[in-house]
């Protein structure tokens, strides 16, 4: 007998979110998902944008699951669950997953979490943490390797600093800590070991006791081509990751999900939901570079439509704590998710004279601008996700953000993957648009690759697509 339908609170407002909205719909015929804030631009008929829901104010997702029959609510926005949304949905008592407050510490606080995995054993770069400048630069000056510089709190994914020298690394505690790039985020900052390797994006869901990981997926978190720029949220993603197999798989599971379960059930944090895990494929093995308490994006989008089991079972096992009976289903498709970005623009003022915006994420932008080609993307072998993008008053879709949108290419191997993605990412047009030209290139270690595969058999050999933009 089949599942009554179900009505699903989903608080997200992200291509990740519309991904996850995406996922719930396509995977049960009978569910209706309530998306907030959501996204106007979303149109299906089985996903429902709710506006009037906030981010910061949780009391106006008790007011909706009060007037609607919600089975239970989905949090995986960074913004609520860092505030308490889940801990106040819990108290009114609304079957919520999602981490508490104390939890979302694991990504909104860097040094909380780099203490948390040293405690507990799990493999990660040798850091230290500051609250005053000198005493960082002291320590940097003695070091004989290179580092990452992080501000401890939340940056919206630009708070880390790839240093290749000293010199970068002073600097970067200057940006932080002296002229406040990320204001009381930076107040505490982070300097760990810069690790070399081959990066891995794993995605797990955990329902308090067991974790059921989902595909692996490799990111590209810097802003340009070649693995260069500013270090940002991601620009597009791989999945499953060319250099996970089975072998791969049970290390992670092994010296990072079960660690990680331990430190979690140690700890006593009440967690639940999807727990993203950065890490680095280095030649001593795989070591932890970050946690996030919910799906990486863009990560999000090339992981979830491989998903083939009915998602809402997923979370109804997570909500008993029957997860570690339940198995995950995925296609043998390769997903590449290329993100379209609002990108450099220049305009003149009431006096004629120009104004330069850099674009994210090296800086301001501008929106607004009106979207074209969408209609022509082809939907049999891609995805289309919108991150920001919103409808104006006549009722066009148009630029509201930094990542603009997504879209997702489908194929048997790597290069048909990408190559449908980028074909189709080609059709779209807006001002300024911006993407990188080269997602699905491996960068990274070569001794870290051949730990794996042999780089000659490595199966995503394309051409760079004609018109591609960096």
């Amino acid at each position: 007998m089949p599942n009554p339908s179900r009505n699903v609170l989903l608080i997200d407002s992200t291509g990740r979110g519309h991904a996850i909205a995406d996922l719930f719909q396509r995977s049960d015929p009978s569910v209706q998902v309530f998306y907030g804030p959501g996204n106007p631009s979303v149109a299906d008929e089985r996903i429902c944008t709710v506006p009037d829901i906030s981010l910061s104010d949780p009391e106006s997702a008790v007011r909706f699951c009060q007037a609607r029959a919600i089975d239970f609510v989905f949090v995986s926005h960074i913004d609520a669950l860092s505030t308490g949304y889940v801990d106040f949905l819990k108290t009114n008592g609304i079957p919520t997953i999602g981490p508490d407050r104390a939890a979302a510490r694991l990504e909104a606080s860097k040094a909380f979490t780099k203490s948390l995995l040293q405690r507990y054993n799990v493999k990660t770069a040798r850091f230290a943490v500051f609250d005053r400048p000198e005493p960082a630069k002291c320590y940097i000056r003695g070091l004989d390797y290179d580092v990452v510089v992080k501000a401890d709190g939340l940056c919206e994914g630009n708070g880390a600093y790839v240093c290749s020298d000293q010199a970068s690394a002073l600097q970067a505690v200057d940006s932080i800590m002296l002229a406040r790039a990320h204001k009381d985020a930076g107040n505490r900052i982070v300097v760990e070991e810069r690790l070399f390797g081959v990066e891995i994006s794993i995605s797990a869901l955990f329902d308090g006791k067991e974790f059921l990981m989902f595909p692996a997926a490799l990111d590209y978190k810097r802003s340009d081509d070649g693995n260069k720029g500013v270090n940002c949220d991601g620009m597009g993603s791989l999945s499953p990751h060319p250099l996970a197999d089975k072998t791969l798989y049970r290390e992670i599971q092994t010296e990072v999900l079960e660690p990680l379960r331990a430190a979690i059930l140690g700890e006593g944090l009440k967690y639940t939901g999807f727990i993203y895990i950065g890490a680095m494929l280095c030649d001593d093995g795989i070591k932890v570079i970050e946690i996030n308490v919910r799906l990486g994006d863009s990560e999000a989008e090339a992981v979830l439509p491989k998903v083939q089991s009915n998602f809402v079972r997923l979370c109804e096992g997570v909500l008993l704590g029957t997860l570690s009976s339940m198995s995950l289903e995925t296609d043998d498709k390769c997903y590449c998710n290329v993100v379209a970005a609002q990108g450099p623009t220049l305009r003149l003022d009431e006096h004629g004279r120009e104004i330069r915006y850099p674009g994210w994420p090296h800086g301001d932008f501008e929106v607004g601008f009106p979207i074209s080609g969408l209609e022509a993307v082809n939907c049999r072998n891609s995805r289309l996700f919108f991150a920001n993008v919103r409808r104006d008053a006549e009722d066009t879709l148009v630029t509201a953000g930094g990542r603009v949108l997504h879209v997702t290419g489908i194929g048997d191997n790597y290069a048909q993957a990408v190559h449908h993605a980028y074909a189709n990412i080609e059709k779209i047009r807006f001002k300024g648009m911006s993407y990188r030209s080269d997602i699905g290139l491996i960068y990274g270690s070569v001794d870290a690759m051949r730990q794996r595969r042999e780089i000659s058999s490595l199966p995503w050999t394309w051409q760079m697509p004609r018109g591609a933009l960096s």
